[in-house]
């Protein structure tokens, strides 16, 4: 049976989306948090134009500690430098 509290989204980010810029030349992240398991799928099945995504965090608090479960995905990249067809060295 199903608890109110888990029918209800929280008020507060329960993760985020992590996603790597891949048009700049450095390594840049940019995330997006959700509130919801809805919020997530939207945001890992929505286009992201210039950005792949490198993984997933959702955050818990069991016993006023916080503890975060991390997905990582193979496909994250550094990007390219603009104006170029080569990949950046892989490190």
């Amino acid at each position: 049976m199903l608890s109110k509290n888990l029918m209800n989204p929280p008020s507060y980010a329960i993760g985020q989306a992590v996603f790597i810029r891949t048009d700049v030349p450095d390594y840049v992240e940019e995330t997006i948090p959700f509130k919801s398991l809805d919020e997530l799928v939207k945001v890992c099945t929505a286009s992201h134009d210039n950005m792949t995504l490198e993984k997933v965090v959702i955050f818990s608090m069991t016993n006023n500690e916080a503890t975060a479960v991390t997905l990582g995905f193979i496909s994250a990249s550094r990007g390219q430098r603009p104006g170029t067809s080569e990949p950046k060295e892989a490190w």
